[in-house]
């Protein structure tokens, strides 16, 4: 996800997706990785006329997203929307993660809420 800004004062920009940035408007965009490489907002973003803050969570593109869900067992149709993606990804690891730490503590491994899924799944490779 990114914020995006449009510093110009009269003319509003219109986005892949449909969305507009309104003159001196910033709105949320969650899949402008999918959509930063295209040529003629590239010149925008060159130029200063959008600007592109990240947002609060590491941006995946479409591929990413979807590759991740595989991974954890998750098959999704090609025509998903990467927010829609987004969301199912954070779930799926939400309900991983708790999986994950159930099964520690079945094993009598004691484990906080900090850690990531990634290291869950670590530590549950070290105890099968």
């Amino acid at each position: 996800m990114a914020k995006v800004t449009n510093t110009h004062t009269k003319t509003p920009i219109g986005l892949p997706d449909g969305s507009v940035v309104p003159p001196g408007g910033t709105i949320d965009v969650p899949q402008w990785v999918d959509y930063s490489k295209r040529q003629n907002l590239g010149f925008y973003v060159e130029s200063g006329v959008l600007v592109v803050e990240a947002g609060e969570t590491t941006e995946l593109s479409k591929e990413e997203l979807m590759a991740r869900l595989k991974a954890l067992g998750i098959e999704v149709g090609a025509n998903a929307k990467p927010e829609t993606l987004q969301k199912r990804l954070a779930e799926v690891e939400a309900k991983a993660k708790v999986d994950a730490i159930a099964k520690l503590k079945e094993k009598g491994i004691e484990v906080g809420d900090d850690v990531t899924l990634e290291e869950l799944q670590a530590e549950l490779a070290k105890h099968p």
